[in-house]
């Protein structure tokens, strides 16, 4: 079985990871390495990058071995593509604007940047929410709505969205002290502590801080940081305005900058 943990950047992949990786523990699903030769970095659980997704689905036993990776797979040809059973597909979903607010802070502490959050959203942050909101919407039209999960469930209601993504992963009846396990594995604080002893590497950096990069994971911080402009602004965004201009300048930065620089 191959688990592709996918969502758009800031929007709690790493996390639902996480709880994939200990689910795959209590039910001793045993997790095969990847090999090397699919990744772009191999400290990273991107161990499958979308350029080489079908080329591991070739030569890979994924239908006798389990594997998992972390992805922000975009393209389309990716997600419409028909995969076996044995490929299981999950997405997690953030509010944008509490994504949006995440990728703020994660620009901040990843490269040194002190920018305050107008000047960030002006020039790169509404175009991190248009592009969360094509992610997300790719992905629903190609994949559906059962294999979605919603970060604000696990921070509500964390057992029961583990229970429905067990059962999408084929495992039922997880018992109180799997979950109870589960929850304290994944915790902010565990994860944070699991990165700064270097347990765990979830980001390209090795700054002795990177830790920081998991934030608060807190819902609603936006009404923190947005001015009534703004909500204005990222709520057109939601709704599918985005002028011609700015889906050029979307374009420029985030598209074109990823061609020449073949990142994934």
């Amino acid at each position: 079985m191959l688990i592709i943990c996918n969502g758009a950047f800031k929007s709690g992949s790493s996390w639902l990871h996480a709880i994939l990786v200990q689910l795959s523990i209590v039910r001793k699903l045993n997790l095969k390495k990847v090999p090397v030769n699919y990744t772009n970095d191999v400290n990273s659980p991107t161990t499958i990058i979308e350029s080489r997704l079908q080329d591991f689905l070739l030569k890979e036993d994924y239908k006798s071995e389990n594997y998992l990776t972390k992805a922000h797979f975009f393209k389309e040809s990716t997600l419409k593509n028909e995969y076996f059973d044995d490929v299981k597909l999950f997405f997690i979903e953030r509010n944008i604007k509490d994504a949006v607010v995440s990728h703020y802070f994660h620009i901040r502490n990843k490269y040194r940047f002190k920018i305050n959050f107008a000047l960030y959203y002006y020039f790169l942050g509404r175009y991190k929410a248009y592009e969360i909101g094509l992610f997300n919407n790719r992905c629903r039209e190609f994949i559906g709505d059962e294999n979605f999960f919603n970060f604000e469930d696990l921070v509500s209601n964390f057992n029961d969205t583990i229970r429905q993504i067990a059962k999408v992963l084929g495992v039922f009846e997880l018992t109180n002290l799997e979950l109870a396990a589960i929850k304290k594995e994944t915790s902010l604080d565990r994860l944070r502590d699991q990165l700064k002893r270097g347990n765990i590497s979830y980001y390209p950096s090795t700054q002795k801080d990177n830790w920081k990069l998991f934030r608060e994971g807190k819902i609603n911080s936006w009404k923190d940081h947005f001015s009534d402009n703004q909500i204005k602004d990222i709520e057109k965004i939601e709704s599918g305005f985005f002028s011609v201009f700015s889906t050029l300048i979307y374009f420029i930065i985030f598209t074109l900058r990823r061609l020449i620089f073949r990142i994934e």
